[in-house]
């Protein structure tokens, strides 16, 4: 997975909040399980175990991977951050329209699949002749419309595909705002020299 970007993405501001909560919520969590330690042993008379602090640092990290992972999928979250969740498999139908500056009338089907947390995203691509993986991404929101997927990509041919090399590329998928289906096109660099365009339905 690697990082991508999003238009008009607060980014900064939710580091900073989730650093305020650790520094905040730390020294009083570390009192509150001390405390808590102390009745237990009141009670029982079971000497409590030693504690050791949760450090700042160590309580942030936890709550970033906790955001990161889990909590940016909760939709009124989801819909404050203009975050889509992408994750899944997608159903891929293509249509290649030019090579080599000709028309061209080519179809194919693939497999997309998403890996996609808060701050990093993965889109695979697999089809019966190759399958590629993005390098890089951003996403745009344009509001009433949808969610524009912008990604750089490297494909890898099959063994079998001997008409085809080895290759970049660059892809748009505009996803409806329910992000069920989406539409765009691709471009590719001069080793194939193609222009198409492809739709992508969850599976």
């Amino acid at each position: 997975m690697h990082d991508y970007s999003i238009d008009n993405h607060p980014k900064e501001k939710i580091l900073f909040g989730l650093a305020f909560i650790a520094i905040t919520a730390a020294p009083i969590l570390n009192d509150a399980v001390r405390a808590g330690l102390a009745a237990v042993e009141a009670l029982s008379g079971i000497p409590a175990p030693p504690v050791t602090a949760i450090p700042v640092f160590g309580f942030f990290i936890g709550l970033y991977q906790l955001f990161n992972q889990k909590l940016w999928k909760i939709g009124w979250v989801r819909k404050f951050l203009l975050v889509p969740d992408l994750n899944g498999e997608w159903v891929c139908k293509g249509e290649t329209m030019l090579k080599n500056g000709a028309k061209a009338d080519f179809q194919w089907e693939g497999k997309i699949v998403v890996t996609q947390s808060w701050s990093k995203i993965r889109v695979h691509l697999q089809t019966k002749k190759s399958s590629s993986k993005s390098v890089s991404a951003s996403i745009f929101h344009d509001k009433g419309v949808g969610y524009r997927l912008q990604y750089l990509y490297e494909s890898d041919p099959t063994a079998a595909a001997l008409d085809l090399n080895k290759h970049d590329g660059f892809a748009e998928i505009l996803f409806s705002e329910d992000c069920l289906s989406g539409k765009g096109n691709y471009f590719t660099d001069q080793h194939r020299q193609t222009v198409g365009i492809l739709s992508v339905t969850r599976s």
